[in-house]
């Protein structure tokens, strides 16, 4: 019986182990999720850089960006806040130079960095607006485009150039265009579309979604069949627009029309998300950010170790 039973639980522990090897961009993994470091970290943001296999993610609490490799799950600091002037990051996308453009949350920053994480440039909104959240950001080959999550704007500026120029308020609307309340997180995630002809953005405190013009600026509500409440981070992938809800612990696929003016919200997946904010897609998984930010402050503690959930793309 006992020889029974070990051969029983030993085929159990190699079917387990074959859940989590897989590939990723021809990369072999063994990683169902990702252990970040410290007890404070917070993290919100994520960039998947497929060349190197590796992602970035950083602190709301104290603007660390630490860069782990998806194959091992080895993780170091890349690019430490105070030495760079940074007391939180949130939103991170990599530009086709290799530099990690790295939102400031309610900073009212903007921050960029060299590839080897060296800080390039920075940008204080503050002749804009006196106090502001710069929330997420999205890029092509010619521009990145920034949410401000208490402002009714979106910033703007060129990636093109070796060295970026200024920043620009690139679009300004109304509550007639896009409704904020106050307090509340507004406009977050933000996308493209794959001819860079649209935005689409998601407003958390409302669960709509708005596609927005890049040359006319004109700003139109997607209808939906539901509100995707508490949308967080967005990823487009071909016509089907995943939204990560964090209140909800799951992401949601939102299947748009051609005209990117119509959704319908499917069923919700993931296992074991804890207030998941954005994701990147890194062959067929999401690697999804548990931020428990609805953890920070009050009497409820964050679970520890932090991580990044690997999920796979139903």
């Amino acid at each position: 019986m006992n020889r029974i039973l070990s051969s029983v639980l030993l085929l159990a522990a190699l079917c387990n182990a074959c859940t989590l090897d897989d590939h990723v961009d021809g990369i072999e993994v063994r990683q169902a999720s990702y252990t970040l470091p410290g007890n404070t970290f917070f993290p919100e943001g994520i960039a998947y850089d497929p060349k190197q296999g590796v992602f970035y993610t950083g602190s709301v609490a104290n603007g660390d960006i630490v860069k782990v490799d998806v194959q091992t799950g080895a993780g170091s600091l890349f690019a430490p806040g105070a030495a760079q002037g940074r007391t939180a990051a949130t939103g991170l996308k990599l530009d086709a130079k290799g530099r990690l453009w790295v939102c400031g949350g309610a900073t009212n920053k903007i921050y960029v960095l060299n590839p080897d994480g060296s800080l390039l440039k920075s940008w204080d909104l503050a002749s804009f607006s006196p106090t502001g959240f710069i929330n997420d950001c999205i890029l092509d080959e010619n521009y990145v485009y920034f949410t401000d999550s208490q402002n009714q704007q979106i910033y703007r500026t060129d990636v093109a150039a070796s060295t970026p120029g200024d920043i620009e308020r690139w679009l300004t609307f109304t509550n007639a265009q896009i409704p904020y309340t106050s307090p509340g997180v507004n406009a977050n995630g933000i996308e493209l579309t794959p001819d860079s002809k649209y935005l689409i953005l998601v407003v958390s405190s409302s669960g709509k979604l708005y596609r927005i013009d890049t040359a006319s600026k004109a700003i139109s509500e997607i209808t939906l069949n539901t509100p995707v409440n508490s949308g967080d981070g967005l990823w487009l992938e071909n016509n089907i627009l995943y939204v990560s809800r964090n209140a909800t612990n799951l992401i949601f696929p939102v299947t748009l029309s051609n005209d990117y003016l119509n959704g319908t919200v499917g069923a919700g997946f993931g296992e074991n998300l804890l207030f998941n904010t954005t994701l990147a897609k890194a062959g067929n998984y999401f690697l999804v950010v548990n931020g428990q930010l609805n953890r920070r402050s009050g009497p409820t503690p964050p679970v520890l170790p932090f991580t990044v959930s690997r999920v796979a793309i139903p």
